[in-house]
């Protein structure tokens, strides 16, 4: 394998886990604010807070990134990239617009059946 392709799955795998330590720590000290944050429903923070290390470290050497940008939406990315009241506001804007964001993706998609 080239030594830049070695290089990036390195960069993909720390990236993973960063994430997934990230998201266990927000979700085990407060499950709403985490799910919130991170964009999440209530069966994935469940699965990921309970993860153990070993499993965290085995998740994280995926070969892809396993964490979704937000910013798909050019609309949104753009109303974040706006100076609201001169910066002021700009933190609380944001969490808005990504929570709105978050609430309207649930909302949109189709309930998951228990087995």
């Amino acid at each position: 394998m080239p030594t830049s392709n070695h290089s990036v799955l390195n960069d993909i795998h720390e990236i993973n886990l960063s994430y997934l330590m990230l998201a266990q720590r927000l979700l085990r000290e407060d499950p709403a604010t985490g799910m919130a944050r991170l964009g999440l429903d209530q069966e994935v923070a469940d699965l990921l807070a309970q993860l153990s290390p070993a499993q965290l470290v085995r998740l994280a050497g995926s070969s892809s990134v396993i964490c979704g940008f937000r910013m798909n939406d050019y609309d949104m990315l753009n109303a974040l990239t706006k100076d609201v009241l001169g910066g002021i506001l700009q933190q609380a804007h944001s969490a808005i617009l990504l929570a709105q964001k978050g609430a309207v993706s649930s909302v949109a998609q189709p309930a998951s059946s228990a087995a």
